[in-house]
């Protein structure tokens, strides 16, 4: 039976008070809605948090946020919350980091206005990517991402696809537990070929990299590339231009060597086709249009909650045109 955790607070800007769990298999996927107590430790000692600084951080970051008067925001302690985490509750960071991650959206609409699930159910099904059901050893989520043969990137839409990693990064940093941790991600490049690269220009690389390095309130605490070829040394020369020297320092290029992998994120928390102990094949992951069936209520509430927080920030010039363009002489 899918378990359903409760959500008893305004975190969502959209009213979601359940979300469901997901079961595949003997394992279940489930919303972690409350901070543990590791989490707790690992918050203070890390991120300086503490009730009162909490409370007085929030308060100074709404203070300067409403002097931004060309920027509107949701005025929500949960939301605030996640960039006081990533900045270790400096609220003139957080700040920043929040201007940063609407001016993008400002400045690059085609990447994250207008999100509609129903594009991506092709590529999901190709089985690209999934979350571990366990945390690692530091209560850090284990995000998974391969590169598959057939996938064409020029059959697909740039911007469609960054639409996708947008809302899933918005679905991942709604946990406690992952704003304090924070996140690795283990990237498999055994089917990556020449055709996957031609489209990634390096105006692209630096932009997907400014975003998820300098807008996006998750702490990225690793990046582990397996099986890597030749083919990647020529586009990793070019990314590391733009990555920042701590982001450059948790990289890990582990070839098929998943002993090297373990040493880092423990077998526990990996599927068998990496050496770990999880029995899920991701290839044999549930199809999307099962899950739409499943959780077709769930789905629209986590539109609407995209929606609703699209619709703050700066200014859109491409909405302003619109209405000016549908305003009646």
């Amino acid at each position: 039976m899918t378990k359903v955790v409760k959500v008893n607070d305004s975190r969502f800007l959209s009213g979601i008070t359940e979300i469901p769990s997901l079961k595949i298999g003997n394992y279940e996927f489930i919303f972690e809605a409350e901070l543990s107590d590791q989490a707790r430790r690992v918050a203070e000692r890390e991120l300086r948090e503490t009730p009162e600084r909490k409370k007085e951080a929030i308060a100074e970051l709404r203070r300067l946020l409403d002097q931004e008067k060309d920027l509107t925001y949701p005025d929500n302690e949960f939301w605030l919350v996640k960039f006081l985490r990533k900045c270790k509750y400096y609220p003139e960071s957080a700040l920043e980091m929040i201007k940063k991650y609407y001016d993008i959206k400002v400045k690059h609409p085609e990447y994250f206005y207008n999100f509609n699930i129903n594009y991506y159910v092709g590529i999901a099904n190709m089985k690209m990517g999934m979350v571990s059901p366990r945390r690692d050893h530091k209560g850090r989520r284990v995000l998974i991402g391969r590169i598959m043969k057939d996938f064409d990137l020029e059959a697909y839409s740039i911007e469609e696809l960054f639409k996708g990693a947008n809302a899933g990064m918005e679905v991942v940093s709604t946990e406690p537990d992952t704003q304090v941790n924070g996140i690795v991600g283990i990237i498999d490049l055994q089917e990556l070929s020449l055709k996957h690269l031609k489209p990634l220009s390096p105006s692209l690389i630096r932009f997907a990299i400014k975003f998820s390095q300098d807008c996006v309130p998750l702490r990225i605490k690793g990046i582990h590339v397996l099986n890597e070829s030749s083919i990647i040394d020529a586009t990793y020369t070019i990314i590391k231009n733009f990555l920042s020297e701590k982001l450059r320092n948790r990289i890990y290029f582990h070839g098929n060597d998943y002993q090297s992998l373990h040493e880092f994120v423990p077998p526990n928390c990996l599927p068998k086709i990496y050496g770990g102990t999880i029995d899920i094949d991701p290839n044999q992951l549930p199809s999307v249009e099962e899950l739409l069936d499943q959780f077709s209520d769930f789905v629209s509430m986590c539109e609407k909650e995209l929606e609703i927080i699209q619709s703050y920030g700066y200014k859109r010039q491409d909405v302003e045109d619109d209405l000016i363009e549908n305003t009646p002489l």
